[in-house]
C-alpha cells in the first residue's frame, strides 16, 4: 500500500491497522482485533470512522483538522503539485478550476469534471482522503489554502439565467431547481407547463429570503458559507483570475508551467441591452435574450437585499488580493 496517498476504499494490513490505532487512540491494536480486521477485509475509510465515532476517540483523541465540519468541506480539492487546498464554489469558475486542478495532477477528463471528482473515480476531494492523512495536511504550514470569490450580484443573476431561464428544461438542473419551484408555487408536482413558464427573478430573491438558509442549494447559498469552518490565506476575485492562476502556477514544478487554466462554461453575453426592467419578466419572455447586463435584473428594493444577505461575501471580497 502507497502510504504516502492512502486509500481510504483499500482494505486495511497490520501496518496500518496499529499507526491508525495509535494516532486516534494514542494505543496500540490487541492482536484479535488486527487479525479480525484484515480478515474483514475493513476498508481504511470505515475504520477511521470506527475510531471517531468511538467514545475513547472523544474521550483522549486529538482534535482533527477535518473536512467533515461544513455542507461542503468534503469537496475541498487537494491539489499537490501546487501544495494547495483549492475550495471550489458553485458559479465561481467552479468547473474551470476543478479541470485545470485534474490536468495539473495528471489525470486527463474523459468524463464531466463533476462525475470524476465526486464519485471518487479520481481522488482530489478531502472526502476521499484519508482522515489522518487530510489532517497533515491542513497543518502543513508549506500547504496554501486557497478560494475564489465572485460579486454575489453578479453571482446570483448568472445562475438565474442559466438555472431558471436558459437551462430551466434539462434534467439535471431541475434537480436543484425543483425545490424553489414547491416552494414559490406550494405544490409538490411541478408540471412541465410551470417549468415553461418559470419564475421571476424577484420570486427568486424572495425564495433566498424567505426559505430556510440551510435548505439553500450550493449554486446559491453564500460563498461565505463555503468557508466557513477553516481560515483560508489566499483570496482572490474572479475578475481577477489571471493572479489566481500565477499564484498556483508559482508554487507548481517548471514542467507544468505550460498547463494553464483556460475558462470553461462560461455564459455568453449579449453587448446590447434593454432600456426595461426585467426583474418582473418571467422567462417564456426572457428566452430571446442572452445573458444582458445585471442592471435589468436589479430594482432598489432586489440590490438592497442582495447587499444584505450576502454581507459576508461582500467583506470577504473586500480581503481579495491582486
Amino acid at each position: 500500500m502507497d502510504r504516502t496517498d492512502l486509500d481510504p476504499k483499500a482494505p486495511v494490513d497490520k501496518t496500518l491497522i496499529r499507526e491508525t490505532y495509535q494516532f486516534y487512540l494514542g494505543r496500540g491494536a490487541h492482536l484479535d482485533t488486527i487479525n479480525a480486521l484484515i480478515e474483514r477485509k475493513l476498508p481504511l475509510g470505515r475504520l477511521e470512522n470506527n475510531m471517531v465515532n468511538s467514545r475513547e476517540y472523544w474521550q483522549k483523541g486529538p482534535v482533527l483538522a477535518t473536512h467533515r465540519r461544513g455542507q461542503w468541506d468534503g469537496s475541498i480539492l487537494v491539489v499537490k503539485p501546487a501544495r494547495m487546498l483549492f475550495c471550489p464554489i458553485a458559479k465561481v469558475a467552479n468547473t474551470s478550476v476543478k479541470d485545470w486542478a485534474l490536468r495539473l495532477c495528471g489525470h486527463k477528463a474523459d468524463q464531466p469534471v463533476h462525475t470524476l471528482l465526486d464519485g471518487g473515480k479520481i481522488r482530489l476531494q478531502a472526502r476521499h482522503h484519508s482522515e489522518r492523512q487530510f489532517n497533515e495536511t491542513l497543518r502543513d504550514p508549506d500547504w496554501a489554502r486557497v478560494a475564489i470569490l465572485r460579486d454575489p450580484i453578479d453571482r446570483l443573476i448568472s445562475c438565474y439565467w442559466d438555472k431558471f431561464v436558459r437551462n430551466r428544461r434539462t434534467p439535471s438542473v431541475l434537480h436543484h431547481t425543483t425545490p424553489v419551484y414547491r416552494f414559490l408555487l406550494s405544490e409538490e408536482e411541478i408540471t412541465e407547463e410551470q417549468i415553461e413558464q418559470g419564475i421571476t427573478f424577484r420570486q427568486f430573491c424572495h425564495y433566498i429570503n424567505l426559505a430556510p438558509r440551510d435548505a439553500m442549494d450550493p449554486h446559491w447559498a453564500p460563498q461565505s458559507r463555503y468557508l466557513e469552518t477553516l481560515r483560508w490565506d489566499h483570496l482572490f476575485r474572479i475578475d481577477n483570475i489571471d493572479a489566481f492562476e500565477r499564484f498556483v502556477l508559482d508554487r507548481c514544478p517548471e514542467n507544468l508551467q505550460e498547463v494553464r487554466l483556460g475558462m470553461r462554461n462560461v455564459a455568453p453575453r449579449n453587448k446590447k441591452t434593454v432600456d426595461a426592467k426585467l426583474a418582473d419578466t418571467p422567462p417564456k419572455q426572457l428566452d430571446k435574450y442572452a445573458n444582458l447586463p445585471n442592471e435589468v435584473m436589479l430594482t432598489p428594493d432586489i440590490e438592497d437585499f442582495i447587499r444584505d444577505y450576502f454581507a459576508l461575501d461582500y467583506m470577504l471580497l473586500e480581503r481579495c488580493q491582486g
